[in-house]
């Protein structure tokens, strides 16, 4: 397995609390009762809940329920919501095809997000001046490549209410600090400031930019403002809670997001076409659909000859029927993977290798295409039952 594949296996345990609510013994029906009762509130139309996996709906059951734990951070998420449910009632049409005019951006700053996640080194141990370093690195490039497209995003939404025809250019003529003082007119004087320190976003990102940082043997000090420039002191506390605070605003503006789009997807697919997602993306979302259904995958080699898969299982649950369950996964391996060959291998909480399914890809495809129905799979999967070599 190479360490993108580790990051990604892993990345589930880090990033949905899915496999440890199995492993506590909750059932499937348990987590997903929880995981609604968690997003009804946020939806107008809850029907549409049905339609989404529980990989997905936890996710951002998860969020809503991190966010709801800092009340500023919530009430950034529902001023959010508010201006895009604004335009929305105003103008539908409209407001989907501001959204469809910041897609690529969107997807662009969040690839770069993840990557950030992925190649994040641990700062515990860093001396202060390393440790501000990194912490301001982290600040800078996310404000500017992953939240200032959704900022600016906002206030195309905002700005085209009441018949304003507002045009992408002129967004993004505005420089970061236009955009957030705008916005503050909106969202709420303080909602784009980190308190108690009471700096707009703006700032942190030209802190990072210049590298404006001083730092001695337990402060850091850092200069911001054109002109009569001012300082401010953190220890390394203060700027570890600065971080996070910016990472949960990140959360907020993110989670409204993904949730509007979720909730009015109808509507806004007039014009949102969706972007390319890379392979990577596609195999984390394979493994957080097997943790869904509570199955860590503990393995995923990939190639384009033969991608295997190994899932062990988080309940204890019958063996045969869960091994075949987990068989069912074979499709979504090769829409993950696009390999000549797949394979799951199933193995018990207990750590016993009982099954083994394989097909060809070119079955996956007629699945995939909907030339065949899901059905044809049950004829064309080979299962074998312990034991199973390895591959």
């Amino acid at each position: 397995m190479t360490e993108r594949t580790r990051y990604l296996t892993e990345g589930v345990r880090k990033f949905s609390p899915l496999l440890q609510a199995f492993e506590a013994g909750y059932t499937i029906e348990e987590v997903r009762a929880a995981v609604l009762e968690a997003l009804q509130p946020e939806f107008r139309n809850t029907v549409v809940l049905d339609r989404y996996g529980i990989d997905l709906l936890t996710v951002e059951a998860t969020n809503v329920s991190k966010l709801k734990q800092t009340p500023s951070s919530y009430e950034l998420f529902r001023s959010c919501m508010s201006v895009r449910s604004s335009l929305l009632d105003e103008d539908h049409d409209r407001c989907a095809q501001v959204c469809s005019n910041w897609e690529q951006e969107i997807a662009a700053g969040l690839r770069f997000y993840w990557n950030s996640a992925r190649l994040e080194v641990n700062k515990d141990d860093l001396p202060i001046d390393e440790f501000a370093y990194e912490a301001f690195r982290n600040i800078g490039s996310l404000l500017e490549a992953t939240m200032l497209p959704y900022l600016r995003e906002l206030l195309h939404l905002h700005e085209s209410r009441n018949g304003s025809q507002s045009v992408k250019v002129d967004i993004l003529a505005l420089h970061f600090g236009a955009v957030v003082n705008r916005l503050e007119h909106v969202l709420g004087a303080n909602a784009l400031r980190p308190q108690p320190w009471n700096i707009p976003l703006n700032q942190w990102r030209n802190i990072a930019q210049h590298f404006s940082i001083e730092s001695s043997a337990a402060i850091i000090t850092c200069r911001y403002g054109q002109g009569n420039s001012r300082t401010i002191q953190f220890t390394r506390a203060d700027l570890w809670k600065a971080l996070f605070s910016i990472l949960s605003m990140l959360l907020a503006i993110r989670t409204s997001h993904t949730i509007f789009f979720m909730d009015h997807g109808n509507i806004l697919a007039s014009h949102c076409k969706g972007f390319g997602r890379k392979d990577s993306d596609l195999q984390f979302q394979f493994v957080v659909g097997a943790a869904s259904q509570g199955f860590e995958v503990a393995s995923l080699s990939v190639s384009p000859d033969l991608s295997i898969a190994v899932f062990k299982d988080c309940t204890t649950g019958e063996p045969t029927p869960r091994g075949i369950h987990a068989s069912q996964f074979v499709l979504g391996l090769w829409q993950a993977t696009k390999s000549v060959k797949v394979q799951i291998d199933y193995i018990t909480k207990s750590g016993v290798r009982h099954l083994r399914a394989s097909t060809l890809g070119s079955n996956c495809a007629f699945v995939d295409s909907g030339e065949r129905e899901m059905e044809y799979l049950a004829q064309v999967v080979d299962l074998t039952l312990a034991p199973c070599d390895e591959a």
